[in-house]
């Protein structure tokens, strides 16, 4: 089988630079599925790092398109705007330039923030404000007109609306930062507890996470709407998924990456086989299918984590 096909691609944004996306699509020969995914950076990281490259590789070969957008203003306002215009642009259904029938959204770090605000934001259940956009100080001095910064929110405002609730069917969490390392009182669990039911969750975390204790966590896991939902806590990991500086943790990192990616497109399977069968759509052998996934998931989960869990409506 031929590897996926890898591209660098420039969204335009009304009123704003435009946005750099890497856009990875099945490879010859794999019947594209009519779902994507969509996956943001943390804070100090881009869209190239080790972990966003591989889950964007193994889900085109699972015949799924993949973008990773690049954001390097740590500002969650504008990071929602941004992911908001790559989807719209990207996946629309009817006006995207690959159009698809849903859209997962996920990412690292801060980009699982940018997830489910977006996602809340679709589906109409969000109490989360976005925060404003900080200017940068060469920007102040050209931003003296008040109307040049209002198309480009009015555009994104309007792409929101446009999609409709269901187009985002679920969301791929690696490392949410539940709180800082300093201050694990101001919990960031609204935008997690305004992700509605009808979105299945998967988490990926490390246990020894100083931004997600363990402890923390269980508690907002549970009070949480989106079902179904599942969380892989993986021991000895950081918040970058990783062991350490030494050679054999480095390679113990690559294989959770690896690891990370086949997770990835097994939950998607799965979810993508359950709307399908709820549109009558799923054949018998494409039912069979999702249940081996799942059911390789699930060892594969377990040869990693001490901590496993689903929650099902």
């Amino acid at each position: 089988m031929s590897e996926p096909t890898q591209k660098e691609i420039s969204i335009p944004c009304p009123g704003k630079a435009a946005i750099t996306v890497t856009l990875t699509t099945p490879p010859k020969g794999v019947e594209p599925s009519g779902y994507g995914l969509l996956l943001g950076p943390g804070a100090g990281g881009d869209e190239k790092t080790a972990l966003l490259t591989a889950v964007a590789n193994e889900v085109a070969r699972q015949g799924h398109f993949c973008a990773r957008y690049r954001a390097k203003v740590p500002n969650l306002g504008f990071r929602v705007s941004v992911c908001t215009r790559v989807l719209e642009h990207l996946f629309h259904p009817s006006t995207g330039v690959h159009p698809l029938k849903g859209c997962f959204l996920g990412g690292h770090s801060m980009g699982t923030r940018v997830a489910g605000t977006v996602a809340a934001q679709l589906a109409g259940g969000s109490s989360t404000k976005a925060a404003p956009v900080k200017k940068t100080a060469a920007a102040k001095g050209k931003a003296k007109k008040p109307a040049a910064s209002k198309p480009a929110e009015t555009e994104s405002s309007s792409s929101s609306e446009s999609l409709s609730a269901s187009f985002v069917p679920g969301l791929v969490l690696f490392s949410y930062p539940l709180h800082t390392p300093d201050n694990t009182k101001a919990l960031r669990d609204q935008i997690l507890l305004d992700i509605p039911a009808s979105i299945s969750t998967l988490f990926v975390s490390g246990l020894k996470d100083t931004m997600c204790q363990s402890p923390l966590f269980a508690k907002v896991f549970k009070d949480m709407k989106s079902s179904p939902r599942e969380v892989i806590q993986v021991a000895d990991a950081d918040h970058g998924l990783g062991f350490g500086s030494s050679k054999p943790a480095q390679g113990k990192k690559e294989a959770l990456i690896t690891g990370i990616s086949e997770w990835t497109t097994a939950f998607m399977d799965e979810a993508i086989s359950a709307l399908e069968s709820e549109d009558k759509e799923k054949t018998p052998s494409a039912a069979a299918a999702a249940t081996k996934k799942k059911a390789d998931f699930k060892k594969l989960a377990d040869e990693w984590t001490v901590a496993l869990s689903t929650v099902a409506s």
